[in-house]
């Protein structure tokens, strides 16, 4: 038997609801709203208990707007006794215009709709079925040949399959491959156990790894068991780590200077709860898995309840704003500070002897909103002394990030642009563990999507990427403030960057460090910090030339069969550089690199069947180098077959046609080219050419609209596979 939910009273009057907003108009208001919700509540468990149709749950999306100090308040009242109505909040209303996403189960669908009406809240239903959208999103897709042509780019490099989701064995296994295959600069540790019994394994990256004496620089993820895309992004932090060792200056330069402590799932316990099944209220999980009391409902389904959300378990204002004691609420904070095993695990490495005063940078990843957080988030306007350092650094770290793929952050303090939680990680890092740059970053998406915690996978490298460009303007801050050893790589004042967006760096202005723990307390509504300082060294001018000669490296050639395109990898003939002069090499001249190709042999016979002349293929360069010049120039030697250029020439023209005669180019003419004018052949650019990406084809294969659907990203980086410029 079904019993009807009773709606909730709306009054007749609308200026009795909406009086004039006095301190006790305001607290009438919240009593107000509090019995409404409070009235109904025991009507909501008896419909959820007498519910015909227990084994098709189904969980909604609602967004919820505010447009008044009245709405926030009764929003506000919801979101604390959110427990007791098995309502999620995603995203929680902070002020007056912001937004909140609220996961609903279906039984209480309708009373919630009616609650929002009743206090003039608009609402739209973003999400109808959330675990159909789980099952589209986050299934398995179809690989084809992805993983393997992702991993024959460098034979060397460990493997992992980025742009997917993957099990924490999965992880903890890449990690220790890297350090098989890189001991002298990669080890795999323990930090703890957890209450399930699962080690914390983190990884330590930099050259000479087994010295305790480097400054540090602290990355972690997963501290909530559902943010899946700060899992990922971690684990990418350390692909980069690993293979722009050779390529980019900062990378090299903080391997050798440095040392990376890099945990990518702090919460092993409850990010396997979350991937142990698609309904919402198990991939949605949060909190860790200690305390947990499940028990089974009348037909036969887990009721749980428990965990404790880590980020409110740290020893910096306990307890206080943001948190609550209830244990069955998502920010439980727990008994105590550091009540929980994974809590304690960063707590005692950073206060170990070969942590502990060391910690130049610590970040912590969370998703979504797309915000950059700096201390201190447990009150409104509270900040550390050194703000102006950690926002100079911030900022410069945000504006490379949005100049990536145009994504936009919001920076400023927790409590500030977000909500206020007291108890935090990175406020207890920056109070009490001695950290420099502190930031917690909230990753994509933002405020205004709507799909929230179930990312779609081919969104996960282009964040990655877009956070780790930031990350590199953090690590040249980092690297500001230690000594470097001669063995380092010069990095030049001018930023140069792998990527072909410009980023922007800054530099610490301050020429000191701290030496020892910062202890901060706070009065009234600034924070104060007293550090010891002492001196930094310079580090010496290294003769090291920008571009030494080293092996080949392969690169990603595409051939095009009557408009179909194939991919396979080849390698640049031999290379010899003469040194110079680093200024030439950073700052170019326009109209010496408008041309760059080299002329690759292939050695497949194949080739020969499939495309007249494909043995002598144009591949555009992967890094774009200036065309030297008369006084200094740069040799360039290509074992080629005898042909001439002419015929080279004609080959190139002939695919040119038979491409665009079957594909027409997608967004008119590319920047990087010319129309063929009087029969000639058109120019093509590298930078615009070029196929940085390995999985593309696989993108492409999997789902044919990815060009569409992520036109920034696979304009820049997939832009001969989707079309954007010409062969």
């Amino acid at each position: 038997m079904s019993v009807s939910p009773i709606l909730p009273f709306v009054p007749r009057s609308k200026e009795r609801f909406r009086p004039a907003l006095g301190t006790k108009t305001k607290m009438r208001l919240t009593e107000a709203v509090l019995v409404l919700l409070l009235g109904v509540a025991a009507v909501v468990w008896a419909v959820v208990e007498f519910d015909p149709q227990p084994n098709n749950r189904k969980f909604s999306v609602l967004r919820a707007s505010t447009d008044d100090l009245d709405q926030l308040i009764a929003l506000r009242a919801l979101y604390e006794k959110s427990h007791q109505f098995e309502l999620d909040f995603w995203l929680t209303p902070m002020a007056v215009g912001h937004k909140a996403d609220i996961m609903v189960p279906d039984s209480q669908l309708e009373w919630l709709s009616e609650t929002l009406r009743a206090n003039n809240i608009t609402y739209d239903v973003t999400i109808d079925d959330v675990e159909r959208l789980i099952m589209q999103r986050e299934r398995k897709p179809r690989r084809l040949n992805f993983e393997k042509r992702l991993n024959s780019e460098n034979s060397n490099r460990a493997r992992y399959a980025f742009g997917e989701y993957h099990s924490y064995d999965t992880i903890v296994g890449y990690m220790r491959d890297v350090e098989r295959k890189y001991p002298d600069r990669a080890k795999v540790f323990d930090m703890g156990t957890t209450h399930e019994g699962r080690s914390i394994y983190g990884i330590k990256i930099g050259k000479d790894v087994s010295r305790t004496d480097k400054r540090i620089f602290w990355i972690d993820g997963g501290i909530h068991a559902r943010e899946w895309a700060a899992v990922h992004t971690v684990v990418y932090f350390i692909d980069r780590l690993i293979a722009d060792y050779d390529e980019d200056p900062i990378v090299r330069s903080s391997i050798e200077n440095i040392h990376f402590y890099i945990i990518p799932v702090l919460n092993p316990d409850g990010y396997e709860f979350s991937r142990s099944d698609i309904s919402p209220m198990v991939r949605l999980w949060r909190k860790n898995r200690a305390g947990v009391f499940c028990k089974k409902d009348r037909w036969f389904r887990d009721r749980c309840c428990g965990g404790v959300d880590l980020n409110r378990n740290f020893d910096w204002f306990f307890g206080e704003l943001g948190s609550s004691d209830e244990k069955c609420s998502e920010i439980y904070q727990g008994s105590g500070p550091f009540s929980e095993a994974e809590s304690r695990a960063v707590r005692d490495l950073m206060l170990s002897k070969e942590v502990k005063g060391k910690v130049d940078a610590f970040l912590t990843l969370h998703t979504y909103s797309q915000m950059w957080i700096h201390p201190y988030s447990h009150q409104r306007k509270t900040v550390p002394e050194d703000i102006r350092e950690i926002e100079e650094v911030g900022r410069a770290a945000v504006s490379a990030l949005e100049k990536t793929f145009g994504t936009r952050y919001r920076f400023g303090t927790g409590a500030d642009i977000l909500y206020p939680s007291a108890g935090g990680s990175d406020d207890w890092a920056k109070g009490k563990g001695g950290a420099k740059y502190v930031y917690l970053v909230e990753l994509r998406p933002g405020e205004e999507v709507w799909d929230g915690f179930i990312l779609d996978q081919r969104q996960l490298i282009p964040t990655a990427k877009e956070t780790w460009n930031g990350i590199r303007v953090v690590a040249k801050a980092v690297l500001d403030r230690v000594p470097r050893s001669t063995e380092s790589v010069r990095i030049p004042s001018t930023s140069t960057s792998t990527s072909t967006t410009s980023e922007t760096t800054t530099t610490a202005t301050n020429s000191t460090r701290e030496a020892t723990t910062s202890e901060a307390t706070t009065t009234g509504s600034t924070t104060t910090t007293t550090t010891t300082l002492e001196p930094i060294l310079e580090a010496p001018v290294s003769d090291t030339p920008l571009f030494a000669p080293s092996t080949p490296a392969p690169l990603l050639d595409v051939s095009y069969v009557l408009g179909k395109r194939r991919f396979k990898f080849v390698s640049i003939g031999t290379f010899v550089y003469t040194t110079a002069p680093p200024t030439a090499l950073l700052s170019p001249p326009l109209h010496d690199v408008t041309d760059d190709v080299v002329l690759v042999e292939h050695d497949s016979e194949a080739d020969d069947e499939e495309v007249e002349g494909a043995r002598l293929t144009p591949v555009a360069t992967s890094a774009r180098r200036p065309r030297p010049t008369s006084q200094n120039r740069a040799v360039i030697v290509n074992n080629s077959r005898s042909s001439t250029i002419a015929q080279r020439l004609r080959q190139r023209q002939r695919i040119g046609r038979i491409r665009n005669t079957s594909r027409p180019r997608i967004g008119g003419t590319s920047r990087g080219s010319t129309e063929v004018n009087g029969g000639r052949s058109a120019t093509v650019t590298s930078l615009v050419c070029l196929d940085k990406s390995p999985w593309c084809a696989a993108w492409r294969s999997t789902t044919p609209d990815v060009c569409r659907i992520s036109s920034i990203y696979m304009r820049r980086d997939c832009a001969r596979t989707c079309g954007f410029c010409a062969a």
